[in-house]
């Protein structure tokens, strides 16, 4: 989704499933996609150990839809490939996780451009919060 200030974010920022429910993105306008952090993404793991990874291509059509279902506890971050250093990352809550034992709520990646880290950072603390983790 593009912002009226020209930013690019998806909507909501963080949302939270069930183990097992499905998450539908839906392209609002301009070309996007959802790809998870994961290995087989040529990214580096910020989702939960055996989880599987996802990658809907660009999707260019004004409501265009990719879905996605849950089957690991645990927090999912992932991104928009064109617009990933434009801070273009959003998260998936699945079930109730132990907020310690997450690799997504690590450090992020010293590999990544500053704008990325820093919106990795921002997700982690909505993510947190959101699981009760005041620490």
């Amino acid at each position: 989704m593009i912002t009226e200030d020209g930013g690019y974010h998806f909507e909501p920022h963080v949302v939270r499933v069930n183990v097992g429910g499905t998450v539908t993105w839906t392209n609002e306008s301009g070309s996007h996609s959802t790809t998870a952090y994961h290995p087989d993404n040529d990214q580096p793991q910020l989702v939960p150990d055996g989880a599987a990874s996802w990658d809907s291509g660009l999707r260019s059509e004004e409501g265009a839809t990719f879905e996605h279902t849950f089957e690991t506890e645990g927090v999912y971050h992932y991104y928009c490939t064109p617009h990933e250093s434009l801070g273009m990352l959003g998260s998936v809550i699945v079930g109730d996780p132990d907020p310690h034992e997450q690799v997504a709520l690590e450090d992020p990646p010293a590999d990544k451009p500053e704008t990325v880290r820093e919106k990795l950072t921002e997700l982690n603390e909505i993510v947190r919060t959101a699981l009760g983790d005041d620490h």
